[in-house]
This record gives C-alpha cells, structure tokens and sequence, in this order.
C-alpha cells in the first residue's frame, strides 16, 4: 500500500505522522477540514480513481464550493477521465458559473473526450430538469414474480455491450429509448471506452451518466431507490446494480454476456430489442416470471 501527502501528495511505503517530503503534520491538518474539503482536496490525488470518485461525489453533494477546483482541472485537463468526472460534477452542481463554463467548454475544449462530456451534460441537465418537471407522479407497474407486482420509476443500462457494440448504437434502439422515456426515466451508464457515447446519445431524452466501475453503477441504482429501478446490462460490472434493482434483464447481445451476470438476473435474453420490449409489453415478463 502507498500512502500520500494530501498537500505535496508525495507518495510513501508506510503511514507516517508527518510528510517525509514537506514536513506537513498529516493529522492535524485532515482534523481541521470539513468533509467536502477533504473530498475538494482528493481531486489532487495521483490516483485518478480516487481524484474521479471525489468529483463524484461532490457532484452528487451539489458542493458549490469545490466549482472552482473542479473548473481548473477541466481546464488543465492533466487526466482526462478525471477532467470528464469533473465536467459532470459540475453540471449536477449547475451554480451560473458552472453552467457558462460548461458552455464555453462544449463550444470548444482542446480535448475531445472532455468537450463531448460537456456537450452531453449540458443537453442532459436541460433536458432532465424539463422532464422532471413533466413527469407523472404515478409509476409504472410491471409483474415480478409469484404473482406480485413491481412499482418502477426508473430504467438504468448499462451502454457499451447493451445498447451498443463497438461505441455505435444498436439499429433500433435508439427509436425503442424515445418510446421508453415517454413512459419512464431513462438512465445510460457508460465508461465511455469508445468515447462515442456524447455523440450517440446527444439526441435522445436520456440522462447519461459517466461511471467508472461497478460499485458507481451500483450507486446511482441506490440513489435512485433500487427497488423502484429496472436494470439492464450485459458485463461483469453490472452485476451489483443488478443485484440492487428491483428487477433486473441480463442481455446476451453480439459482445456476449458474463456468466456471473447470468446468475443474478430476473430475466434472461438474447437481444436488446427484446429486452427493452418486456418494459411495454408486461405480459410477456409475467409468462417468464410466473410460477
């Protein structure tokens, strides 16, 4: 294990009272600041992990205070997974700084992963924020098994895999997603791996959301109250926001499905198309699901 000095963030083999480097007193330091400065400080850290996560989560938090912090390392770009982290941290903040910045980003960063997220957040936001506000209050009822019935007010999936292969949308499914939000909100987690997702789903009344891992998709399931989210997805790593949703649909598509996906999900198919299909057509999911 490595340890870091959380102001030169200088590495060393073992915990120690005092950085080796700049001599800060390591303890009384974190001691003196509040949690969202902790996590302002962590978007410093080595590890881009670590630096991702805290944006994370000072976007969820909606930490008006870190929008400076988190401007510079879009501008700085130094990590560009960080800096995408950083772009979506700001458009959940969406102080009127944050948003100009935004713009001024999506018009034209000098990194096109980065200008991309940006592009995508801010369409995204507008476009959540005026379907909230639209959205009916009722959910949409769908069957469960032994008989019982599922309320839900969210559909999350997984992109790369699921709804695409190669980073390119799968033909149909972009016109099965507009059907789909008209009925329900629709979530697209995404590392971004083929950086296509901006442009894919720029067009569509989706919310996108850039993850990292698993465990992130796992969180937004949660945040969104898992027993009211239908998941969808194909890999190993959406086997924890399957397992946290209320009802989960595993997909074998043309990039295939992990077997230890398989094993946790409600329902099992062969295509996306009908994956999606089971969501507007619930009497085929309660032929699946029934005793």
């Amino acid at each position: 294990m490595r340890f870091f000095c959380p102001k030169c963030w200088k590495d060393f083999p073992e915990d120690v009272v005092q950085c080796p480097n700049c001599g800060l007193e390591i303890l009384p330091f974190w001691r003196a600041k509040t949690y969202e400065e902790r996590l302002i400080a962590a978007l410093q850290h080595p590890d881009h992990e670590t630096a991702e996560r805290a944006a994370w989560i000072l976007g969820e938090l909606g930490e008006e205070k870190a929008v400076g912090d988190l401007i510079t390392i879009v501008e700085e770009a130094r990590d560009v997974y960080v800096a995408r982290a950083a772009v979506v941290a700001l458009a959940k903040i969406g102080t009127t700084r944050a948003r100009e910045f935004l713009a001024r980003v999506a018009r034209g960063h000098h990194v096109a992963m980065v200008r991309d997220a940006a592009q995508g957040a801010t369409m995204h936001k507008t476009r959540s924020a005026a379907k909230d506000k639209a959205k009916d209050s009722s959910l949409l009822t769908l069957p469960v098994g032994q008989g019982g019935a599922g309320r839900f007010s969210d559909l999350v999936l997984d992109f790369n895999g699921t709804l695409s292969v190669d980073g390119t949308l799968l033909p149909g499914v972009a016109d099965r997603l507009r059907n789909l939000t008209k009925i329900i909100r629709v979530s697209v987690l995404t590392a971004d791996t083929f950086e296509k997702a901006a442009d894919q789903l720029g067009s569509l009344p989706v919310e996108m959301s850039f993850v990292r891992t698993g465990t992130d998709k796992a969180d937004i399931v949660r945040r969104l109250g898992p027993e009211q989210v239908i998941a969808i997805g194909n890999g190993r790593n959406d086997v924890a926001m399957m397992s946290a949703a209320g009802l989960s649909v595993a997909v074998i598509g043309p990039e295939g499905a992990s077997s230890e996906l398989l094993r946790v999900a409600d329902v099992v198919v062969t295509d996306i198309h009908h994956a999606l299909d089971l969501i507007v057509r619930p009497m085929r999911l309660k032929a699946v699901l029934r005793d």
